[in-house]
């Protein structure tokens, strides 16, 4: 029996939303280790699953499809509200677009339709439609609202509806197809995966003169908070005297991660133009020999400037620094998430850079894409896939945290991450963790240093695959039949 065996899919759609649907169909049989044969027309031999307007041969599975489905995505209108179908799936309120009202599937003796547009459905979520609409229509491009998302008017966030969709699916064939499923396993034998990285926004963020500042702060307003400032005050000199080394402490983490057998990847600033100097570290000579040091035989990538994600020339630019020191940055994530779908794909696509792991929310853990895996997103302006791997950024620490985001205590915090490992494990799939250098300092954020490696722990006990976000590239690449 062949690993990943043939499933023959037929078609029927009109020409220009046709691409569309073959790139959703082939995410899901990346995910299901399914390669796919596609047919197009009306009818063909020996097909297995079915996409199109309704048809009297009765294929093994069928999914549902409106006609006039293909027209709304080249009108470049938002999606009304009113029309979105929500059912339960799992105990959960799932939305479903472009579908028929009530249940999900409908068997018959030997075939089934799937009554919801699970493909349309999935190509909006996957294509951040909502934000390419809105954009158009003059929204910021920099950074995404999450407030404007359908993730958060409709509570979805930490759902990842494209992999329910295609959960759906996968309970069909199962059903209807048995022959052609396959245990989906990562690294060969892990249950799901795990993706480590570190934003190092500073490479030394406890400067004379930060410290300075600290101090005058706590002292001024120690009378309205006397434990807290107290603890800062001699935890801050306790960490100047003694502890204060950048390289000591990402050494540290370098060896933690060593000693649990699980691997990270670093993303490095490659500008020198911050405002905060403390940024700029790329241009100081002795934090270039400590970064070659400590990095050089480790996963980089390029931490990018905002500008990075929208011109192309900042992008070479910063690259090339990296480069310069001997680095290999073949992955990419903007500083402060600014991004734009369309625009920065096509930029990083141009400069040749492999995978991306910006696509999150700053203020909110889970799914801006719908996904928890890895997919190509889509170059809506030429039809087709980008030549690039998206990562979803799914957890970043500075959002659990920070009170203009979640404001979440460490424990809520467990909790909220232990159901997430919970839910990567039963549908096969990832999670990404981002944890900033910064946040191991146990003086300013005590206990969320800990938090990291405790997840990490459950998710070994789970059987996860934890590493590098190119290791999940690499995994993927596999797949792309």
């Amino acid at each position: 029996m062949e690993k990943y065996p043939n499933i023959n899919i037929l078609i029927n759609v009109p020409q220009r939303y046709l691409p569309k649907a073959e790139f959703v169909l082939r995410t899901y049989c990346y995910i299901l280790r399914l390669s796919p044969k596609f047919f197009y027309g009306t009818h063909g031999e020996g097909i297995n699953l079915y996409y199109g307007p309704y048809n009297r041969i009765n294929y093994p599975v069928r999914i549902y499809f409106d006609e006039a489905t293909a027209a709304f995505f080249e009108e470049q209108e938002l999606y009304p509200l009113e029309r979105v179908n929500f059912c339960k799936y799992n105990k959960e309120s799932i939305p479903f677009l472009f579908s028929q009202n009530g249940e999900i599937y409908t068997f018959f003796e030997d075939f089934c339709t799937i009554r919801k547009d699970i493909i349309a459905s999935g190509f909006f979520f996957l294509t951040c439609w909502n934000e390419h609409i809105m954009n158009i229509r003059g929204a910021s491009k920099t950074r995404v609202d999450f407030k404007q998302s359908l993730q958060c008017r409709w509570d979805f966030t930490e759902i990842p509806v494209v992999d329910v969709y295609c959960q759906i699916l996968y309970r069909i064939i199962q059903l209807i197809l048995p022959e052609f499923v396959r245990d989906i396993r990562w690294n060969v034998s892990k249950a799901f995966a795990v993706s480590l990285s570190h934003d190092v926004d500073y490479w030394h963020f406890w400067t004379s003169q930060h410290l300075l500042s600290t101090y005058q702060y706590n002292l001024t307003t120690f009378y309205k908070r006397p434990l807290n400032a107290l603890f800062k005050i001699i935890g801050h000199t306790w960490h100047k005297a003694i502890s204060n080394q950048p390289m000591r402490k990402i050494r540290q983490i370098i060896k933690k991660e060593e000693a649990r057998n699980v691997q990270s990847t670093w993303f490095l600033m490659g500008s020198s133009n911050y405002e905060d100097s403390r940024q700029n570290y790329i241009a100081d000579v002795a934090y270039r020999e400590q970064i070659i040091d400590l990095l050089s035989q480790k996963d980089v990538g390029l931490h990018g400037s905002p500008d990075s994600a929208f011109k192309p020339e900042v992008l070479q630019k910063e690259l090339a620094v990296l480069t310069e020191l001997g680095l290999n940055p073949t992955g990419f994530r903007t500083h402060y998430l600014h991004f734009d779908y369309q625009t920065s794909y096509s930029i990083l696509e141009q400069a040749g850079i492999k995978y991306d792991s910006t696509l999150g929310y700053w203020e909110h853990i889970g799914y801006r894409a719908g996904t928890s895996f890895p997919f190509y997103p889509f170059n809506l302006k030429e039809n087709r896939p980008f030549r690039i791997l998206e990562i979803p950024l799914i957890v970043m620490d500075t959002t659990l945290l920070s009170s203009k985001a979640m404001n979440l205590s460490v424990v809520s915090a467990y909790f909220r991450l232990r159901r997430m490992v919970k839910r990567a494990a039963d549908y096969q799939s990832h999670v990404s963790l981002l944890w900033h250098n910064t946040t191991f300092d146990i003086i300013d954020f005590p206990f969320w240093g800990f938090l990291y490696w405790k997840i990490i722990k459950k998710a070994k006990k789970k059987n996860g695959w934890i590493t590098s976000l190119n290791n999940i590239y690499d995994e993927w690449v596999n797949l792309s039949y």
